[in-house]
């Protein structure tokens, strides 16, 4: 596969990878058969141990044809970083029966589109296409999962090539530099310190025989499930998936060798100055519980005190910052339920001119005591649930997005129960939750604040000047 950019900025997956599937829950109109075919969704196995998840939406004549894999950064041996990325651009190089650049060249030929991302805690393939051409997609895919057979040259280029994209999208990014250190503080032990593309010095040395090692451990059907969403139902996608996945040799799942992250006991600092930052940012990073890590009863709360504390310029935060004091120009939260690890819970501001960044620390401290000390009214909790809701309603409507949410939430074991029934668990969090939600992770003692301020005399054009990096512990490289 030719070069593709390295995308470094937030999943949210709550909301933005959902937005999608969420919107036939909300949306009027022609949404009724869209409601119904959520509740459809069906999954089954197949022989040797593979999942399927088929989520069916007739409204159009396409499919969204995703592969999950239980394995992802955070499975790099040590002193390996970057190996999980380097195998996911290696998959595109080529089989004994499909020559390198060819398997692009075929979706193409077909009207689809397709790509890949590695994140933490999976990898994923995907393409969009016409259900006519499922069943090609699924030859493909067939053939490269199980007979990957890239050039020494093509490997060895492809290195060349995560080496360059680190290089520009890392090295030359202050906020994503920023964003790297800041995992490499706030997590002490778990390998989310370590970023997903890799440590510059170890990918240099990454060998081809080193990912098709990764390849041949990880790469089988106990590890990988099957989303298909769109125009399909499981009674005519289950043969297909039998016939050219079911033949893949089983093997046993993948254990994670993660090390437990012991808890955070001391409020640190990460400053970065640099000439290329037009624009201070400051942001405070805590860690927080998900949806299957910690204590998962925070995790919806804690989506709620996201939309207090930042979801747009009626929040917390915004009115006592920006419209107030107006000692910032922007604000912006951000939380994922969703990782296998501690998920972060994130605040940036926008300094405005002249105002340090002890200042902001203590309005942001201010603020957030009122959020720890007292309950949300009923009114402001009305109005940050309708914020969530909207959220959903008006993101990008795909069948690309019902697939990546449906399949993150299989492979980190949350049931669909979650997908199908997204209004009630919203409209059941009551204010004490997200008061007590606010209390356990908003605690300074397990936070790291960062702040990014330009030097003297910075560049005009300056990288990301003005634009606050924006990420989270489950960021997924291209």
């Amino acid at each position: 596969m030719s070069k593709r950019p390295l995308f470094l900025g937030i999943i949210l997956v709550a909301v933005l990878a959902c937005a999608a599937a969420f919107y036939y829950v909300f949306s009027g109109g022609n949404s009724d058969k869209s409601r119904q075919d959520i509740n459809k969704i069906e999954a089954f196995t197949l022989s040797n141990g593979m999942q399927v998840i088929v989520a069916p939406n007739h409204r159009v004549p396409a499919v969204s044809h995703i592969i999950w894999l239980s394995v992802g950064a955070t499975d790099d041996p040590a002193g390996k970083s970057g190996l999980a990325h380097y195998l996911e651009h290696l998959m595109f190089k080529g089989t004994s029966q499909v020559p390198e650049g060819e398997y692009s060249k075929r979706i193409e030929r077909i009207g689809g589109n397709q790509n890949a991302f590695t994140g933490p805690d999976f990898t994923g393939y995907y393409v969009n296409v016409a259900k006519e051409h499922l069943e090609e997609v699924m030859r493909l895919e067939s053939d490269r999962f199980q007979h990957l057979q890239p050039s020494l040259e093509q490997s060895l280029k492809e290195r060349d090539v995560i080496v360059e994209e680190r290089r520009m999208r890392i090295e030359n990014s202050p906020p994503a530099l920023l964003f790297e250190q800041v995992n490499a503080t706030l997590f002490q032990h778990h390998p989310y310190r370590i970023p997903i593309i890799g440590w510059a010095h170890e990918m240099k040395k990454l060998e081809p025989s080193d990912a098709m090692m990764f390849y041949h451990e990880y790469y089988h059907p106990g590890n990988m499930t099957l989303v298909v969403a769109g125009d399909v139902t499981a009674a005519e996608l289950k043969p297909l998936a039998e016939q050219y996945y079911g033949s893949i040799p089983a093997k046993e799942p993948i254990r994670h060798r993660w090390l437990e992250e012991p808890p955070l006991r001391a409020e640190k600092m990460v400053i970065l100055r640099s000439a290329q930052q037009k624009q201070m940012i400051w942001s405070r990073h805590y860690i927080a519980p998900n949806l299957v890590y910690g204590e998962t009863s925070h995790a919806l709360p804690l989506m709620l005190l996201e939309q207090w504390l930042g979801g747009g310029k009626t929040s917390l935060l915004y009115q006592s910052l920006v419209e107030k004091q107006k000692i910032a120009v922007n604000v912006s939260v951000e939380y994922s339920p969703l990782a296998r690890g501690p998920s972060q819970f994130i605040i940036y501001v926008m300094p405005a001119d002249g105002v340090t960044p002890e200042r902001i620390a203590q309005a942001v401290d201010d603020s957030l005591k009122i959020a720890t000390d007292t309950l949300i009214n009923s009114e402001r909790l009305n109005r940050v649930k309708t914020l969530l809701k909207a959220d959903v309603i008006y993101a990008q409507d795909g069948l690309q997005a019902v697939g990546q949410f449906v399949g993150y939430l299989s492979a980190l074991g949350v049931s669909l129960d979650y997908y199908t029934n997204w209004v009630s668990y919203v409209e059941s969090v009551t204010a004490e939750q997200i008061q007590q939600a606010a209390e356990a992770v908003l605690i300074k003692s397990q936070s790291v604040t960062a702040h990014l301020i330009p030097e003297a005399g910075a560049s005009a054009a300056a990288t990301n000047a003005g634009v606050p990096f924006t990420g989270y512990d489950n960021v997924q490289v291209h």
